[in-house]
């Protein structure tokens, strides 16, 4: 699933990036600028290991949760600070890791990023960005699950916490009002409860990298 939704957000990139290349517009944006965006993260440790038991399965097919991967949607605002080359940029954001299992079990990692970044803008087209971020509402959800060799299905949420996390971001203007950003974020997680059984107290890392395609509405 994960290899899929990649395959798509490349081609669509690719394709929209031939289809920009004959306009030629400068980049400079002035105001607030609303903006939508989406991406997919990698990295961080396995929060959950989950093994397909379906019959004809291969051996070892697992998928793993892990504390830095998923979908990232978001919502943002931007402004240049008036002449100067720099942008600030405050964003509220839904990063989700999920793998569906056999029987209709679900397993997900889910958090709702709050970030400020201060961007320079290096040229017309590109910015260097380095901000904060703070995880909030981290959750592992299992539903209707299964341990190894149990049979019986349970129910299960883990509430986590994470740390102050750091940002460090590039972003290049494709057009004026579409933009695309790599980036790499260094957090950490703990179990609110500090004798839960998913850590047994210790912390997992949240690091990861990440691509993203960003729409501006103005």
């Amino acid at each position: 699933m994960r290899k899929t939704l990649l395959t798509a957000c490349m081609l669509s990139t690719f394709a929209a990036t031939a289809g920009a290349q004959s306009t030629e517009s400068v980049y400079q944006p002035m105001g607030f600028r609303p903006f939508i965006g989406v991406g997919l993260a990698a990295g961080g440790d396995t929060l959950l290991s989950v093994r397909n038991d379906a019959d004809g399965a291969r051996a070892n097919d697992v998928s793993n949760i892990r504390a830095g991967d998923g979908l990232d949607l978001r919502l943002g605002l931007s402004k240049r600070l008036g002449n100067l080359p720099f942008s600030v940029q405050a964003v509220v954001a839904y990063h989700n890791d999920q793998t569906n299992g056999q029987d209709n079990t679900k397993y997900r990692f889910r958090r709702y990023p709050i970030e400020a970044t201060l961007l320079w803008h290096a040229t017309d087209r590109a910015r260097i960005g380095f901000g904060v971020r703070k995880s909030t509402n981290p959750v592992v959800k299992i539903d209707n699950g299964r341990q190894s060799g149990n049979p019986n299905r349970i129910n299960a949420q883990i509430d986590m916490k994470s740390s102050i996390g750091f940002i460090v971001e590039t972003e290049y203007a494709v057009t004026p009002n579409w933009s695309l950003k790599g980036r790499y974020v260094y957090e950490t997680f703990r179990e609110r409860d500090p004798q839960g059984p998913l850590l047994e107290g210790e912390k997992a890392k949240g690091d990861h990298v990440a691509i993203q395609s960003v729409w501006y509405l103005n």
